[in-house]
């Protein structure tokens, strides 16, 4: 009995590193694709930027891993979110979506930033930077309206 708790706290960290190395793959990943600020038409817009800082830690390849993603249990959580949000949308792979693609995921994006269930709360608590005004809103609907005319 006097074993177990060191044998706890063995398997706890061996656990801990072994799972904190999920997230190496994904910044092994990211760094493979371009940086979503040279992906057009984000690039060239004032509505690509706003994108680029409110959205880009978890819709690109080019995500800053804060210092408490890297303290599991909430890197785990945190790393759930960025790839599934990358699964949705990826500016990295933008020029890779199809036109269909990329009509889709422009009106999506104004769909989910214009109700304000983009960037999620739990997300702009920690990154202020990340949270839109009226006029940055109406400014990417504009910026996604356009693109969408522009992709037909």
């Amino acid at each position: 009995m006097k074993m177990l708790p060191s044998i706890i706290i063995s398997v706890t960290l061996v656990l801990a590193v072994g799972l904190s190395r999920s997230r190496e793959r994904v910044d092994q990943a990211s760094a493979m694709v371009h940086d979503l600020r040279d992906a057009e038409p984000l690039s060239e817009s004032e509505a690509g930027k706003v994108l680029a800082q409110a959205c880009g830690n978890c819709h690109s390849n080019q995500t800053e891993w804060p210092w408490y993603s890297h303290v599991a249990p909430l890197s785990w959580w945190i790393q759930s979110h960025v790839r599934e949000g990358r699964e949705e949308l990826n500016f990295s792979r933008w020029t890779s979506y199809s036109a269909r693609q990329r009509r889709a995921r422009l009106d999506s994006i104004c769909g989910v930033i214009s109700t304000g269930r983009m960037p999620p709360l739990s997300y702009t608590m920690l990154h202020p930077e990340a949270r839109l005004t009226a006029m940055e809103k109406k400014s990417v609907c504009v910026w996604a309206a356009m693109e969408i005319e522009h992709e037909k």
